[in-house]
């Protein structure tokens, strides 16, 4: 073979075992990807079945409810609507659809689709408790409870029938009644950390210590919800255990450092209850520069650089209050006292 066409083919041959190489390395990294990562193994578990029976509507459900757990709302919406295209029948796929179209923030659309899930199925209790956290999410509370009714008849044993019940009894201002309905949610399902919760923050609110179990109940359901520690931190602020206090807001702020209403009450605390001032001034600026607007944080600053006796830098931080809102008679009060001080009287 001529010496040139012996390097051509060289070149070829070798060309070509490295791109099988290649290919090979990205083919390994592929199913080295989805071995260590369940999100797209489950995926890809999905699609094969798809592909396999392309006609079974509740496997484009199935697709429709990871995309929708992961956030993916517009593929969910593609493959809940091909679910209905297949088989409109199924009151589920319209369930699904309203969760889509929720969390899309369209909420008339929810509504629609939980209507027709109900005309489809009027034993399905899911969509009747959609409907009724819909309606209390409208304000029509006799609505809500016609719905929740529905519920119960259907599977008197749900805890969320009587959850809601219990949120309808809140926000129109029955808190016997909501404690009741809430309690009645826990003695059917000790695990609704929801209902815990609930119950943690009306015991707060009448400083009764009964809100410390509750949100220590919510903390062991779920142990890292930042709100169910905050207001455990919380009623130790309120009943004036302030060390007990500042170390829950500390352990907030070790797994989450941006927690703007930890960083305020550590501040408040300084400020208010230990008269420490220099600290007071540091978390509240902390919390400022997270959101600078936090119109209560920068009075709160001003108001501890006038303890300090800095009545520059409370001036100052009064005219920002005022200027973001001219009607806060707090700091309108301040900034009379840091004038009239700056004046000499």
């Amino acid at each position: 073979m001529n010496r040139f066409y012996l390097f051509i083919f060289i070149l070829i041959v070798g060309f070509v075992a490295c791109n099988n190489n290649k290919t090979d390395e990205k083919n390994k990294s592929i199913e080295t990807k989805q071995t260590v990562d369940p999100v797209l193994a489950e995926l890809d578990k999905i699609n094969k079945k798809i592909k396999a029976d392309t006609l079974n509507a509740d496997l484009y459900r199935e697709r429709a409810e990871f995309y929708y757990q992961n956030k993916q709302l517009n593929e969910a919406l593609k493959d809940i609507n091909k679910a209905l295209s297949i088989d409109s029948s199924d009151s589920k796929f319209y369930v699904t659809l309203s969760d889509i179209y929720l969390e899309s923030g369209k909420l008339k659309n929810t509504v629609v689709a939980l209507d027709k899930a109900v005309e489809l199925d009027p034993k399905n209790t899911d969509a009747w408790l959609k409907l009724a956290e819909m309606s209390i999410v409208f304000q029509e509370y006799r609505k809500a409870v016609g719905y929740i009714d529905k519920a119960m008849k259907i599977d008197d044993l749900n805890p969320k029938t009587y959850f809601l019940r219990g949120q309808v009894m809140l926000e129109t201002g029955d808190t016997i009644h909501a404690i009741k309905n809430f309690q009645k949610t826990l003695e059917v399902d000790q695990d609704f950390f929801d209902a815990q919760y609930q119950l943690g923050l009306l015991y707060l609110g009448k400083k009764n210590k009964l809100a410390v179990d509750y949100f220590n109940n919510a903390l062991n359901i779920d142990p890292n919800s930042i709100e169910a520690k905050y207001y455990l931190g919380m009623y130790y602020q309120e009943t004036g255990n302030y060390d007990k206090a500042l170390s829950i807001y500390e352990r907030i702020l070790e797994k989450n450092p941006d927690y703007v209403f930890a960083i305020y009450n550590i501040g408040y605390v300084n400020l208010v209850y230990l008269e420490n001032f220099d600290v007071a001034i540091d978390y509240f600026t902390k919390a400022i520069d997270l959101h600078p607007n936090y119109i209560d944080a920068i009075y709160n600053r001003g108001l501890s650089y006038e303890m300090k006796k800095d009545a520059l830098n409370s001036k100052k931080d009064y005219e920002k209050v005022l200027e973001l809102n001219p009607k806060y008679k707090k700091a309108e009060e301040g900034l009379k006292r840091a004038n009239d001080y700056l004046k000499g009287k």
